[in-house]
């Protein structure tokens, strides 16, 4: 076509016609423009389908990945809450003044196995390390979507700072008061364990502390509800449209 609008113009120059000359080379410069705005059209269309089979891809990812995540929080709030829920049936009791009942010490025992804490939620987060590491959140079309998972790990940080709060306290200082003096799976059965022990102001003060230290996972911070409604809304929007 430009060769063909070529030879006009050459046919027009030599002919003298200079007024319909112009307007071929008007046109023909038309034509180029037109022709690259078409190609640049169609590039930013292969562009945009290449990108959104892409983003298709990555929420599919995100959307099974964060659904496994809101499973493994819910075994993880199921162990607090019957820690918590443990810790404060113990804590009815106080003060514990004699040896309680045989049937009072079976249920004793049974509150303290199960009144341990220390379980952490950690969450898979491979799909969201994957965005970050080829900086491919702006694929993400949905803004309140690509906001949640921008800030998710600073969220999740935040949460596991009472998780882990929670876990060494267990580990360095509730198992480590019960274990000089109590049975391993409190069988108070077994006359070697230290009654005596269950009347002391120290033993009224780490199952407390311990409950407290729970109950700011499940209630009083706030971080846990932060991090369930925000498990959900990625949830929602990131469940593939055919479903």
């Amino acid at each position: 076509m430009i060769k063909f609008f070529r030879r006009i113009r050459y046919q027009l120059m030599n002919e003298n016609k200079t007024g319909k000359y112009f307007k071929y080379a008007i046109g023909e410069i038309l034509l180029v423009v037109i022709g690259i705005l078409i190609a640049l059209q169609i590039n930013n269309w292969n562009e945009n389908r290449i990108n959104s089979n892409k983003e298709t891809a990555i929420l599919a990812n995100i959307h099974k990945e964060f659904q496994q995540n809101r499973k493994q929080l819910d075994s993880v709030v199921f162990g607090h809450r019957r820690s918590h829920t443990n810790s404060a049936k113990i804590i009815k009791l106080f003060p514990i003044k004699s040896r309680p009942k045989p049937a009072v010490l079976d249920s004793l025992g049974f509150q303290l196995f199960w009144s341990y804490g220390g379980i952490t939620f950690n969450p898979s987060q491979t799909s969201i390390n994957a965005l970050a590491s080829t900086s491919s959140f702006d694929i993400i079309k949905n803004e309140t979507l690509r906001d949640l998972l921008i800030s998710w790990n600073d969220l999740i940080t935040d949460y596991q700072e009472e998780e882990l709060r929670s876990r060494d306290y267990v580990t360095n200082q509730y198992d480590a008061y019960m274990s000089k003096h109590f049975d391993w799976n409190y069988n108070f059965k077994d006359e070697r364990n230290n009654f005596d022990a269950l009347q002391t102001l120290e033993f009224e003060y780490v199952v407390k502390n311990n409950y407290d230290l729970v109950d700011q996972i499940l209630v009083s911070s706030g971080e846990l509800q932060k991090v369930q409604e925000t498990l959900d809304t990625i949830i929602a929007l990131s469940k593939p449209k055919n479903n």
